[in-house]
């Protein structure tokens, strides 16, 4: 028997449906700054612009089946507070897969500008990166969508602009740390550019690379982290494809 979609049921037998609302958030770090608190060798940092192009953004069923899709596009997320992507009507029920992605055809899919202290330094950065990631969360993100027969349910689409200053690939034990990029400033012109962090070994840093041990420098160990900003309700980890 050919299976149906939650979606194509709803329509056939007239049920009642809700709907998905889907938003994304920088969270503070990205509108107000990291302060000194977060970083292990006190610097600190903030952002003049975040901006990150959504490709697709969907709730699925068990079999990955599209229940249903929102708008995508552009948001800059140093603006306040989530952003709405939009809103699906869906066939009530509970939902535990919500995939994203983020990418582009036209321009870097990423692109940051901001500001890291370290004491009585600072440099300017203004780095773009292009990305084309998708991001499963499942249920043992934790994650459950409930759709209310006549209502709406939330699920926010959360980036995290502290990873670009994690030191570690390797997945567990990560800290913050700005003193490399500061320092990275070859030509001190209080701009720190890709060019420069290519410069910047991380075997002399120290920066471990887990299984990715085809990254040796700084510029591309940065890159890397930029593909795992993605989250989702906050803390809610997702896969990365």
């Amino acid at each position: 028997m050919r299976y149906l979609s939650l979606l194509s049921l709803a329509a056939l037998t007239g049920c009642a449906s809700g709907d998905w609302a889907v938003s994304a958030w920088g969270e503070e770090y990205i509108e107000e700054g990291i302060p000194a608190e977060e970083f292990v060798d006190s610097c600190s940092a903030s952002f003049e612009r975040f901006s990150v192009e959504f490709a697709e953004a969907s709730l699925r069923t068990p079999e990955e089946e599209i229940v249903g899709e929102v708008p995508v596009g552009r948001f800059e997320l140093t603006e306040p507070g989530p952003q709405e992507l939009g809103a699906v009507s869906v066939a009530p029920g509970t939902y535990d897969r919500v995939y994203y992605s983020i990418g582009s055809e036209t321009e870097d899919s990423v692109q940051t500008a901001g500001t890291v202290t370290c004491g009585e330094a600072s440099v300017a950065f203004d780095w773009s990166f292009n990305p084309s990631v998708r991001y499963r969360c499942l249920a043992d993100a934790p994650l459950e969508v409930v759709v209310p027969e006549g209502g709406e349910v939330a699920t926010q689409i959360t980036i995290h602009g502290d990873h670009l200053f994690y030191d570690s690939l390797a997945g567990e034990g990560e800290e913050l740390r700005g003193q490399a990029i500061v320092d990275a400033d070859a030509d001190a012109d209080g701009v720190v550019t890709l060019a420069e962090l290519e410069a910047v070994s991380v075997e002399d840093l120290g920066y471990p690379v887990g299984t990715h041990t085809e990254i040796t420098n700084l510029a591309d160990f940065i890159a890397q982290l930029v593909s795992g900003v993605g989250h989702v309700d906050g803390e809610g980890h997702c896969y990365v494809d």
